[in-house]
């Protein structure tokens, strides 16, 4: 490494642990604490300098007394001890955890003797609630047995002061951003109100981290954090939520910083991504910012082997014969033995492993006469499984349509989302993808652009399902009568001239009398509107979703007696039946609105956020080094001496 022991930080990094889940199932309810308390095992073993989590400690917002308590027995039993700390906390503690009841870092609590110190922020799971807004985490903050960081006050405006540390002449400063709603950050940070402050003296000689707990996956148009819109300063993102272990870093999306994904240290959810082999990270970081991540597997995780099944690639007769006798019953059963051969082989031989596998088989039907009850299926193995009713996951098989050739050209529709189009009229849109047709073809023929347009934007802005139905109608009349009113012999040939002439004619009159006919036809007091948001869904739609139930029928719902809470009171039922159609309304228009803030890729469009806009040096391709460590980038600026930890927004 070319340097002293002394000035390589050390630190275990985890994600989502989830402590107390399933912690009343009597099969699994101990498959969270084995594996934590192997996650400290190993932080002893490895003598790390400290802990750093990225959020979901906890799976319940409140954890039950067995859970919290069993935690601070483990973080006790491992964390304290006479060991020295060797690293310096050289930033403002009341800064760094203003949250908190009492703004010290543990380690230097003359009242605790801490060896190994942790450094946690909040995930959606464990995040503040009830009056107070106070988390569990919060309660081992006070007990002195974490150091809960990142947490934000002001959801307004975010300014993330990092935690600064020094090990000789290593410098360190980790950023931290506790769980914030996805859609409520992509709008803070689309707006530019996160800032991520900085230390101005030496402010290069920092390696920065930042450990966040976000949607890192695409769910949706907002429902998630791009990559993008990180800082590029930054050298290490760690992140959290996203429980598919990826623990090898690797690149942004703008190689601007490298990003690692520890995933969770429990299975929580029976999908593919929970059944990757499980790691924990031991990242080292020495004093010419270079990092190392070393994967741990872990050794104490209960085995899980996921699979699909698609009875439609079986070459025989699946259907039923009895009551007794199912083909697909025996095809099913024969394939879990399968699975549960695999799953023996996933055993480690640690002590503390749980034997009992989890198994989930994704079984792909045809007809609804191949579906049994998964839940009686799963008795035959009850002794060999943990998870025998839930092994059997049933989906509909739909056959891939070949997609129709919807005549939009691809090339004029980039060029309307080259650029920002967040702040750009729906009719500007319209005109600029028609204005960019290079085949005559695809142009309109009987309507304008501006009639057009305005009906697009009833259809987003008013949730006006026929609006462009509407339009067309409209048209289409206003042409007959055109026609019909013309004094000369009819020939079918010249319609379609007379057709396109009568389109010029209204093109080149004022466009704002061509709007206006159009609104004053959309808002017709006689026409029926219809909503978007109150169509119904098909009932194949159905099909689309994983039903994690036994595959009978939904229960039914709860009773309105006196006692009970589902009642409809008669100042409750009178107030929501209006309020339910205007937030499905402005639910629609929103996410429609959405649609237009993405670029020619399907990515959301950003601001520009170079380095020189914000006063720093413009990013450097960052290389792997030698000894298998990843070299951070490279500074130009000239470093000066420390002098205390000033901080300064990075936006001067």
């Amino acid at each position: 490494m070319g340097t002293t022991v002394d000035d390589t930080f050390r630190i275990l990094v985890a994600t989502d642990n989830h402590l107390g889940c399933f912690e009343k199932d009597p099969e699994r309810c101990n498959d969270s604490f084995e594996t934590f308390e192997e996650i400290l095992v190993m932080a002893v073993d490895h003598k790390v300098d400290m802990i750093l989590l990225g959020g979901d400690l906890f799976h319940e917002n409140k954890p039950s007394r067995p859970c919290m308590v069993q935690c601070m027995d483990l973080i006790r039993k491992y964390t304290f001890g006479d060991s020295p700390v060797l690293f310096d906390f050289i930033s403002d503690p009341v800064e760094n955890f203003k949250h908190s009841k009492n703004p010290v870092v543990n380690y230097l609590d003359p009242n605790l003797n801490v060896a190994i110190p942790i450094f946690s922020i909040h995930g959606n799971h464990d995040d503040p609630s009830g009056p107070g807004q106070f988390c569990a985490l919060e309660m081992l903050s006070v007990a002195g047995l974490i150091n809960y960081f990142g947490r934000t006050t002001d959801l307004k405006e975010i300014n993330i002061s990092p935690i600064l540390l020094e090990k000789g002449r290593t410098k360190l400063a980790i950023y931290g951003l506790s769980s914030i709603k996805d859609e409520r950050l992509f709008r803070l940070f689309k707006s530019n109100m996160v800032k991520m402050l900085r230390p101005k003296e030496s402010m290069d000689a920092w390696f920065n981290i930042m450990v966040l707990h976000q949607n890192h996956t695409k769910h949706g148009l907002t429902n998630y954090i791009p990559e993008s819109f990180l800082d590029p300063f930054l050298d290490l993102v760690i992140w959290g939520h996203e429980h598919e272990c990826l623990i090898e870093p690797r690149l942004s999306a703008e190689d601007s910083f490298h990003v690692i994904q520890p995933g969770s240290s429990v299975v929580t959810s029976l999908c593919a991504g929970e059944a990757v082999t499980k790691n924990v990270a031991l990242l080292e970081v020495n004093h010419q910012q270079q990092f190392k991540v070393t994967a741990l597997p872990l050794q104490t995780v209960r085995p899980f082997v996921f699979d699909d099944v698609c009875l439609a690639d079986h070459a025989m007769d699946l259907r039923p014969i009895n009551d007794k006798i199912n083909p697909v019953e025996d095809l099913i059963e024969s394939h879990i033995h399968k699975m549960i051969i695999k799953a023996k082989e996933l055993h480690t031989g640690h002590p503390k492993q749980p034997t009992k596998p989890l198994i989930r088989l994704r079984v792909e039907y045809t007809d609804e006469s191949q579906m049994f009850n998964a839940c009686r299926f799963g008795h035959r193995f009850e002794n060999e499984v943990a998870n025998p009713s839930e092994m059997i996951l049933f989906r509909k098989f739909k056959q891939e349509k070949k997609p129709a050739d919807i005549g939009i050209d691809g090339d004029a529709m980039d060029a309307v989302f080259a650029e920002d189009v967040s702040e750009t009229r729906v009719e500007d849109l319209v005109e600029q993808y028609f204005a960019g047709l290079e085949d005559q073809n695809q142009q309109l023929f009987l309507l304008t652009e501006r009639g057009l347009a305005s009906a697009v934007r009833s259809f987003v802005e008013k949730d006006d399902k026929d609006a462009i139905s509407e339009i067309v109608k409209h048209q289409l009349e206003k042409t007959k009568k055109h026609i019909l009113s013309l004094d000369k012999e009819f020939v079918e040939d010249d319609v379609e001239e007379d057709v396109i002439m009568y389109r010029l004619e209204r093109m080149t009159r004022d466009p704002k009398r061509e709007e206006e006919e159009a609104v004053a036809a959309l808002n017709n007091p006689e026409r029926v509107r219809t909503r978007v948001s109150d169509s119904n869904y098909e009932d194949d739609v159905l099909s689309d979703f994983d039903m994690d139930f036994d595959n009978g029928p939904p229960p039914p719902p709860p009773s309105r007696g006196r006692g009970s809470r589902g009642g409809r009171g008669r100042g409750r039922a009178r107030g929501s039946r209006g309020q339910s159609n205007s937030s499905a309304s402005s639910s629609c228009a929103s996410s429609s609105k959405a649609q237009l803030s993405l670029s020619s890729d399907g990515s959301p469009k950003v601001p520009a956020r170079g380095r020189g806009s914000r006063g720093r040096a413009q990013p450097v391709a960052k290389n792997q080094s030698t000894l298998n460590f990843l070299r951070s980038s490279q500074r130009t600026a000239s470093r000066g001496p420390l002098k205390g930890a000033v901080f300064d927004s990075d936006s001067d």
